[in-house]
């Protein structure tokens, strides 16, 4: 099958996963961009980044249509990703571009971390242990603090590994400030949209990414997160974050061990 059509089949399933778990679909697009497609761990960070772009901004239109954003938080957090971002685009061109070795490592610890997080999210669903039961409101001064800093780690995040950092934002979004489910996808889609975005050209413009890998993975985002937006509230997403927690663990071996 052609590396372009196995690209936008890609998309599709990152833009889909993306809009229905609030994540960027970096995490998906990243080890597929270099197992299956083939790229260098590099190329496989920075196209993964710009192509979040896409799912990102059509996931976010489509939560915020639909009501599911908290337009003050999601600002918060996306302005201190674009703190995190440039420090994590510098960070990989200065210390990781030219050590894979160092980059595979890192990845491989990133997706061991993501299988044991996303597994214990699977164990809390399963004992129906329900988030906290506030009110996510707009933020006072100390989230205010709080919101940002988490936006400075998951921005980071985006310009070092080539990921939105949405699997950590969702969570801490549900279990610390209290918000429900939805919101906090959508609060956490249209957050990662800008510095995904910034970080994506300046991967762009350092050379790091292959293009039009990029557009067709981006374009079966847009696809895929619509749809997501469409069927995130008539699908519980528990066997989806099974069936990956058992992906990134076999990820995790990849990268680690071989």
């Amino acid at each position: 099958m052609s590396v372009y059509i196995l690209a936008l089949i890609i998309g599709c399933l990152a833009g889909t996963l993306g809009a229905l778990l609030g994540i960027s679909g970096g995490i998906i697009m990243l080890p597929a961009n270099q197992f299956i497609l083939g790229l260098s761990p590099v190329a496989a960070v920075g196209t993964s980044l710009l192509a979040s772009i896409f799912t990102t901004s059509s996931g976010g239109y489509g939560h915020f249509r639909d009501g599911n954003v908290r337009l003050k938080s999601a600002l918060l957090i996306g302005s201190g990703g674009l703190v995190g971002v440039l420090l994590g685009s510098h960070l990989f061109k200065t210390y990781l571009s030219d050590n894979t070795s160092i980059l595979e490592l890192l990845l491989g610890l990133l997706f061991l971390f993501m299988a044991f997080r996303m597994g214990l999210e699977v164990y809390r669903e399963r004992q129906e242990k329900a988030p906290p039961s506030r009110i996510f409101r707009n933020p006072v001064p100390r989230q205010t603090l709080k919101l940002l800093l988490l936006g400075l780690l998951t921005g980071t995040m985006a310009g070092v590994f080539g990921i939105g950092g949405g699997f950590i934002m969702v969570p801490v979004l549900i279990w610390h400030f209290g918000a429900q489910p939805y919101s906090a996808v959508g609060t956490t889609l249209l957050a990662m949209l800008p510095y995904t975005a910034i970080g994506g050209l300046i991967k762009l413009q350092q050379g790091f990414v292959n293009l039009p890998v990029a557009m067709l993975l981006g374009l079966g985002a847009i696809i895929g997160a619509q749809f997501g937006v469409v069927i995130s509230h008539k699908v519980k997403p528990f066997l989806f974050k099974l069936i990956f927690t058992l992906i990134f663990f076999y990820l995790a071996g990849q990268y680690l061990l071989f």
